[in-house]
């Protein structure tokens, strides 16, 4: 007779978790990431400029009042660099531009944007459309790859993989 109980039992327990997870769970949310796939360790300065719901935002934060906004990129890792609660691909347009200066962090540390700008020797710099980033997907690798040899980037593509 337990072992019948426990037949019944078991099944209502696992319909019971299985409801409780479904009704517990968040919105998902979609990010791009820088991926540092180098083993120094750098810092990307970035700004996206995208219509994004109807409502054409420019992001401009960071500590010292700039343009940008600075992520740290350790070896081998994807920090986020902007999230939004629906797939980019289904809004992204071609007008919007993710625009990245990845650089090395000796260059970086200690220095506000106007000094970066006039001192700094910046590894690559991105300007990427909406259309780039479907095409690459939500993952942006440093160094390109070579899906990104006709995107808009400073040094070109041909001369930053030598």
């Amino acid at each position: 007779m337990k072992i019948v109980n426990l037949l019944y039992i078991a099944p209502l327990a696992m319909l019971s978790v299985f409801l409780k997870s479904c009704l517990t769970t968040e919105a998902p949310i979609y990010c791009i990431h820088s991926y540092n796939q180098t083993e120094d360790e750098l810092y990307a300065l970035y700004r996206w400029d995208c219509e994004y719901t109807e409502q054409y935002t420019k992001i401009v934060l960071s500590e010292d009042s700039s343009l940008y906004s600075s992520m740290k990129m350790s070896p081998d890792w994807a920090p986020n660099l902007w999230c939004f609660s629906e797939k980019p691909e289904n809004f992204l347009k071609p007008t919007d531009t993710l625009t990245i200066f990845i650089l090395d962090k000796d260059e970086y540390e200690g220095k506000t944007w106007s000094q970066l700008v006039d001192s700094a020797h910046f590894r690559q710099i991105y300007h990427l459309s909406g259309d780039d980033i479907r095409l690459i997907g939500t993952k942006i690798p440093y160094p390109p790859t070579e899906i990104m040899r006709n995107m808009d980037m400073v040094p070109s593509y041909e001369e930053a993989v030598r």
